[in-house]
């Protein structure tokens, strides 16, 4: 990914990316998500699908690919932003994978504590998952 792009160097991999990234979808992400701060400037980059958040520090963590160093979500801030973002066939499936995900424990309280912080309710699917 050429994140070093001016603006995009700070932003966060995201959304269908990040989804991508720890299987919890099966869409094949077509361009680089990528979440830049609320109020940063215009940036257009061939490949890059560029999404506007106001919170891009919550569940942000490094990710080393070979010798580059980026950011990317936690997989708990990736199931709410597709709530949030996305639409919910594919928040929905995102859901299930993260709670069926036998190589990763899910952590319902770090989920349900993003989704307050980010004012997403999500409380009515999770019920449905986990009942």
């Amino acid at each position: 990914m050429a994140l070093a792009a001016k603006g995009i160097a700070n932003g966060v991999v995201c959304l269908i990316s990040a989804l991508s990234y720890y299987q919890l979808t099966d869409e094949i992400p077509r361009q680089h998500w990528i979440a830049i701060p609320h109020k940063a400037g215009a940036i257009r980059r061939h490949g890059v699908r560029v999404v506007r958040m106001r919170n891009i520090r919550l569940g942000r963590k490094p990710l080393r690919l070979g010798r580059l160093l980026i950011k990317i979500f936690d997989r708990e801030r990736c199931v709410v932003d597709a709530f949030r973002y996305l639409g919910p066939e594919v928040a929905i499936k995102a859901l299930r994978a993260y709670l069926r995900d036998r190589k990763h424990k899910s952590n319902i309280r770090k989920l349900t504590g993003y989704s307050k912080a980010l004012h997403v309710e999500i409380k009515p699917y999770l019920l449905s998952e986990t009942t």
